[in-house]
């Protein structure tokens, strides 16, 4: 009975195994496998190509198997338990291309240390564990390393020196610790930003190298006061961490730093006014120091030379470092004033001040000040107003020329225009029609006045004449002395371009070379005579074809409220093309210029980039894979800076590597070149996914940069929560204890067929025996029951060699299918397990 079930159970192991050939000589060949370092070199830094050479002993003969073929050799790379690319390596490549005698494993180590590599292919029977290789860290990449304060330490007193480390690393995030390493190429600099990203000042750096612990530490001396931010760049990138913040209070009060400012600045002062100046106290670096600090003043006449005694010296604090000083101006003359401590050793900046006090009783709300000249007017025109002076009382208040101050200020950038004043007096010059009563002779005590060897007069009337030749808006502000007329802070007026110049207008871009059927732009300038851009003259611009019109269209000119204009063109016709801008008729230079209009294919078409990676690899790509080129002649011109990331550039490849901890999406622009002769610089509008409408500078000999944008989408390696964690585990365990029942029972059948075969062995030994003694009994007897006897014994020989049942054998299989697929089920969950959490719960 045993010896039948065994016999079954060989034949169930038939079904999966198949026999052995007959002959050897119909065996698959398949060469044996070495692996060796490229040059015996098996040091890299980080982002260099690491080669290893495959060495193949034998020949491939796989006699038809395609599992053995010799383009079926593609081996795995395993680095620290990690096949292909990962957190260790990037950009594994199999070069298998050529003879077997250049055979290559190619990668780009990025994590530092001491690595086993592992080769493996199973069906070629290649396991090799022999190599191991040196990462050592590349070069100091700025974006990459960690800027912080020394000891947490980020407030300051304004003079004292600050100090800042920096984690060097290199691109892929490995510390960088060769302490040898020269410094001044990286070009380390720190600058102070205020709170809304406008600079505040850059500090001065004593001290920019290595310390002890092979970290880099900058030194300098914090200046300015305020909660302010660090921003630390070397080169053109921003350090990992970067602006820091910082706090500097002021330092002590420096009385020789002191500013003293007023409300309008002048030397003439009405008497009976007060004068009020702004005392700053600033320490040496110029920051405010809060606190109402005691000054001292002493006023000097200067014809004199004797201290004048003033008996209402105020000072109130308006602001935290900002002081008011006044005092009441009572004497007419020339005087010197100056602010200094109590022990008057020191005085503030801008010390000695000297100030002149007229007798005069204008009146700043009861004062006129009227004319054309506070309207709006044209460039280069002749502005004038008046100026009507009247005290508290309406009558009319006589000064000197010299007391009165008009200042013409552009708004935008300060620029002064320079008047002219004259006073009028009895009915001369421009107010001569003015009645007796509005001009009327100065009195006799400052009539005869002399100045700088010529006769000043009093008058109440002053006529005012200036020329605007910028563009812009203005602010005018008239002083009497000290006193604000009008009553106003100022007056507002806007100059505006004037006619069209057409001399200096011109055409100041174009595309000496455009594609057909695209829409194309030109740029043209307009100025008057002053060289001020003039707006909203479209309608008299025209684009004029002067040779070629057939096949060709445009379209108005459009404003761009800065004094350019665009027109947009297109031609469907392959062709030169000549054309003029003109103006009202006015043909503007260069007239004519050439177009020369080519079919699509000429011109280069350029594409976004979107590229995926794992939040802790890097990757390289091929920018230039997606983009057409004439003739496949293109180079990469620049690249800016991804935001969260390295980037490293070899040829036309980038390699990318994101931030540590980073993931999200990161971009960056790059400028590739055609390398096209007598082009102009072109922007392709690669938004628009095909649409090369281009743009031009008109600078020919250069080649034709186009600005593309390339995406990164960081995909986030999330752990797994911890239900699905007890879940998996919980199903490992369940799929583990089936697998070791159906183990159980499988031997348990096993054993208890060898068992049975061993007692059935000796009750055969038995049987034998009885039968050889029957055999020599009926020797004696007659032929016939001796053929019977034997006729039974080959029927009980028949019992053992009976055919298996089909229906046993199917069970059998399904049964050990089953424990085949728990077991690979389980083994992939353990797997999941392991990849998660970087451990090896269970091996099968």
């Amino acid at each position: 009975m045993a010896i039948r079930y065994l016999i079954r159970i060989l034949g169930f192991f038939s079904l999966f195994f198949p026999a052995f050939e007959s002959s050897t000589s119909d065996k698959a060949k398949v060469p044996n496998f070495a692996f060796s370092w490229l040059n015996d070199n098996n040091t890299f830094q980080a982002g260099d190509t690491a080669a290893i050479k495959i060495i193949v002993l034998g020949e491939f003969d796989s006699k038809g198997n395609a599992s053995l073929d010799k383009n079926a050799f593609n081996p795995t790379l395993t680095v620290n338990g990690k096949k292909g690319n990962s957190s260790f390596v990037s950009g594994v490549f199999l070069d298998t291309s050529g003879d077997t005698s250049t055979w290559r494993i190619t990668f780009a180590p990025i994590r530092v240390g001491v690595f086993n590599v592992f080769i493996n292919d199973d069906p070629f029977k290649v396991f090799d564990s022999s190599l191991h290789y040196e990462a050592l860290p590349g070069k100091i990449y700025p974006s990459v390393c960690i800027a912080l304060w020394m000891g947490f330490l980020n407030e300051f007193e304004a003079g004292e020196r600050a100090t800042i480390f920096i984690l060097p690393r290199d691109a892929f995030g490995n510390d960088v610790s060769s302490t040898g390493e020269e410094l001044n190429s990286y070009n380390f600099t720190v600058s102070v930003l205020y709170a809304n990203g406008s600079l505040a000042n850059v500090p001065n750096i004593t001290h920019v190298g290595w310390n002890e612990l092979g970290i880099i530490s900058i030194e300098f001396i914090a200046e300015k006061a305020g909660d302010l931010l660090l921003h630390v760049k070397g080169g053109k990138q921003t350090l990992n961490g970067s602006p820091l913040p910082l706090k500097v209070n002021p330092g002590p009060l420096d009385i020789s730093n002191c500013l003293p400012k007023w409300k309008f600045e002048t030397n003439a002062w009405q008497i009976f006014s007060k004068m009020e100046i702004f005392i700053h106290q600033q320490d040496q670096y110029g920051n405010l120091v809060s606190g109402l600090y005691e000054f001292d003043a002493d006023i000097v006449e200067r014809e004199t030379n004797l201290t004048i005694p003033v008996a209402d010296l105020h000072f109130e604090d308006v602001v935290p470092g900002i002081q008011l000083f006044s005092f009441s101006l009572l004497e007419p003359g020339n005087f010197l004033l100056t602010i200094s401590d109590l022990e008057h050793n020191r005085s503030i900046a801008n010390m000695p001040f000297a100030y002149t006090v007229f007798i005069g009783y204008c009146d700043g709300s009861a004062s006129i000040v009227n004319g054309s000249g506070l309207n709006d007017s044209i460039a280069g025109e002749i502005s004038q107003f008046s100026v009507y002076l009247f005290d508290i009382f309406q009558y009319p208040a006589f000064v000197e020329l010299g007391s009165i101050k008009v200042q013409i200020v552009r708004e935008n950038d300060s620029y002064y225009v320079q008047p002219s004043i004259v006073p009028i007096i009895n009915g001369n010059g421009p107010a001569q029609e003015l009645s007796h009563t509005e001009i009327s002779p100065a009195p006799s005590d400052v009539t005869m006045n002399i100045s700088a060897g010529h006769f000043e007069v009093a008058a109440s009337v002053f006529h005012v004449t200036y020329t605007a030749e910028k563009s812009g808006i203005y602010e005018i502000y008239v002083f009497c002395g000290n006193i604000l007329l009008s009553g106003v802070q100022s007056f507002r007026k806007e100059v505006k371009a004037g006619k069209v110049d057409v001399s200096l207008s011109k055409v100041v871009k174009f595309s000496p070379k455009v594609p057909k059927l695209i829409e194309n732009e030109m740029w043209v300038q307009l100025m008057d005579s002053f060289s001020n851009h003039v707006l909203s003259q479209q309608s008299l611009l025209k684009l004029e074809i002067a040779v070629n019109r057939s096949g060709f269209s445009t379209e108005m000119f459009v404003d761009n409220n800065d004094g350019s204009y665009t027109c947009q063109y297109m031609a469907k016709d392959v062709g030169t093309y000549e054309m003029c801008v003109s103006f009202d008729g006015l043909h503007l230079m260069p007239c004519p210029f050439g177009v020369n209009v080519y079919g699509g294919e000429y011109f280069p078409k350029a594409y976004d980039d979107k590229i995926s990676v794992w939040e802790d690899e890097s990757i390289a790509f091929d920018v230039l894979a997606n983009d057409y080129f004439a003739g496949h002649n293109a180079s990469i011109v620049e690249f800016s800076k991804p935001n969260c990331g390295s980037l490293l550039q070899d040829g036309q490849f980038f390699r990318y590597t994101p931030y540590q901890n980073y993931y999200g999406n990161d971009s960056f622009m790059y400028t590739i070149s055609d390398g096209g002769e007598n082009g102009a610089v072109l922007t392709l509008k690669v938004n628009d996914m095909g649409n090369y409408g281009c743009y031009a500078d008109c600078t020919d000999n250069i080649s034709m940069p186009l600005h593309v944008k390339a995406t990164v989408n960081l995909i986030r390696k999330r752990p797994m929560s911890s239900l699905a964690v007890h879940t998996l585990g919980s199903v490992v365990i369940i799929e583990f204890l089936m697998v070791l029942s159906f183990g159980v029972v499988l031997l348990f059948f096993t054993c208890k067929c060898a068992i049975l075969l061993v007692n059935e062995r000796s009750s055969f030994k038995f049987q034998n025996s009885k039968q050889s003694t029957l055999r020599n009994f009926q020797k004696e007897s007659v032929s016939e029951p001796s053929l019977a006897v034997t006729l039974k014994l080959q029927n009980l020989s028949r019992i053992y060699i009976a055919p298996l049942n089909l229906l046993e054998v199917i069970i059998y299989r399904v049964y050990l299918i089953l424990c085949h697929l728990l077991l690979r089920r389980a083994r992939k969950h353990v797997d999941l397990l392991s990849k998660n959490f970087g451990i090896v719960l269970v091996r099968f």
